[in-house]
C-alpha cells in the first residue's frame, strides 16, 4: 500500500510502466494490475488469483512476496531509466496485445 500511495503522490510517475513490464516479462497478456501480477508470481501454489491469494498466506509468504516486489521494482526501474530498453519493453507489450487481439484472445 505504501508504494501505491507514493505512486499516487507522484501522479502515477513511480510505477508507470511497471504493469506493462511485468506482462512482457511473463510473456502473456493480462488485465491485472501490478499488485496482482506480483502476488501471482510470489505465491504460485496459493489458491485464487491476485489479491485472493493473500487469504491463506503465511507471514513468511507475505515477506517473500514483499522481497520479490522490491526486487522486481528495482529491476524495472533500471529498464525504465534506459530510454532504448523502455522503448523495447513497450514495443514487446504492444506486440503481445496485437497478437492477442488478432487471434481473438481476451485478457485474463
Amino acid at each position: 500500500m505504501f508504494l501505491t500511495g507514493f505512486d499516487e503522490a507522484r501522479s502515477g510517475g513511480l510505477m508507470r510502466g511497471f504493469t506493462e513490464w511485468l506482462v512482457v516479462r511473463k510473456g502473456e497478456c493480462s488485465s491485472f494490475g501490478w499488485q496482482a501480477l506480483v502476488l501471482d508470481e510470489a505465491l504460485p501454489d496459493a489458491e485464487g488469483r491476485g489479491w485472493n491469494k493473500l487469504g491463506n498466506s503465511t507471514s513468511r509468504q507475505e515477506r517473500e512476496a514483499v522481497e520479490l516486489l522490491l526486487s522486481l521494482l528495482l529491476e524495472f526501474l533500471a529498464v525504465r531509466d534506459e530510454a532504448i530498453a523502455l522503448a523495447r519493453m513497450y514495443s514487446k507489450y504492444n506486440s503481445l496485445h496485437s497478437r492477442a487481439s488478432s487471434s481473438g484472445e481476451r485478457d485474463l
